[in-house]
């Protein structure tokens, strides 16, 4: 016998089906204002089951459902590049200020090397100017009492200076190389001998330990000789022979040092990358707890750094005093 919902005027075939219909019936609930009492729903166009095999049935062809489910996976993968984009953010703005940082104490220590300078030299040319004082007040006292002795001396200045000089310079001669002078000393053969035997403890050696390493491994050549040698230490003077054979003056070294910039700036920065880089990678190895073996990586970080600056500048007479001064003891004659 057929039944009537009262609610929805659905006609029926039995009371088993209205009852069916009462309880699963979309239209016939929201009239009611209910919800089906069931887990199998779905997602994409709100259907109600009571039968999770006829929810899975339709699943597959739900085209509301797919749609979800696609975006549901679209999202999750932008989730994660999100992710992934914010730490590389975070890595490259903390990898800046570590630069930042660098070069902050770059400057710093720049700045505080330009006083100490600035308090040296000032220190320094007050001693020069009271000797000077000094020496000009003992000099006119005697400039009367030499008069016959300086006639002399010209006098016999034909004869005793041509020997003197010509003493001196064969004994400069004596020292430097005829074969292999500094004009044929190319950059190419002082970068290969830094690159064979210039290594991280000559580095670490500073200006001085730079000065030995030239001395032994470039300016003393085959024959037994040298490409250059230092005739006057105080005035920082040196020799040289040119391609003719001639005797040449090189003053503060600056022929011999033009030669060995470009190798040595070259060298330098490649050891200097790698001694970096070798304590980066030991301090991302470390615990967070090991406070005193990071602030001694932070005290070699500071001195790789000074030393670079020094022999970078190896050439630069406001920061060779050491290369210049141990350069003028190895080489004088």
């Amino acid at each position: 016998m057929s039944q009537d919902c009262e609610f929805c005027k659905t006609i029926v075939s039995s009371k088993y089906i209205l009852k069916t219909h009462l309880l699963t019936n979309k239209k016939c609930l929201s009239i009611r204002n209910l919800l089906m009492k069931t887990n199998f729903n779905c997602k994409g166009c709100d259907l109600y089951t009571k039968d999770k095999q006829k929810l899975d049935n339709h699943l597959e062809i739900c085209k509301p459902y797919q749609i979800l489910i696609i975006k549901q996976e679209f999202a999750k993968e932008i989730n994660e590049l999100t992710s992934i984009i914010k730490k590389k953010d975070e890595k490259i703005e903390q990898l800046e200020k570590n630069d930042y940082k660098v070069l902050y104490e770059l400057e710093k220590i720049k700045n505080t090397t330009e006083r100490e300078e600035y308090i040296k030299l000032n220190v320094r040319y007050d001693e020069l100017e009271k000797q000077y004082e000094k020496t000009i007040t003992k000099l006119e006292m005697k400039i009367t009492q030499c008069d016959s002795f300086i006639q002399t001396l010209a006098r016999e200045g034909a004869i005793k200076p041509t020997t003197t000089n010509n003493t001196v310079n064969n004994t400069i001669r004596n020292q430097l190389s005829p074969t292999y002078t500094l004009d044929k000393l190319e950059n190419k053969r002082v970068e290969e001998t830094m690159r064979k035997h210039y290594t991280e403890h000559d580095f670490f050696g500073g200006q001085k330990r730079l000065a030995n390493f030239f001395f032994e491994k470039v300016i003393k050549t085959p024959d037994d000789k040298m490409l250059i040698c230092c005739t006057d230490m105080s005035r920082k003077k040196f020799k040289i022979l040119d391609l003719r054979g001639n005797l040449k003056e090189d003053i503060e070294a600056r022929l011999l040092c033009d030669k060995l910039k470009v190798p040595t700036q070259m060298i330098t920065k490649e050891i200097y990358d790698k001694v970096i880089d070798r304590i980066d990678e030991e301090r991302e190895r470390l615990s967070s707890d090991d406070k005193s073996r990071r602030e001694k990586l932070l005290d070699d970080t500071f001195r790789a750094q000074q030393i670079y600056i020094d022999n970078m500048n190896f050439d630069d007479l406001n920061y060779n005093q050491d290369f210049m001064h141990e350069l003028c003891v190895l080489l004088n004659v």
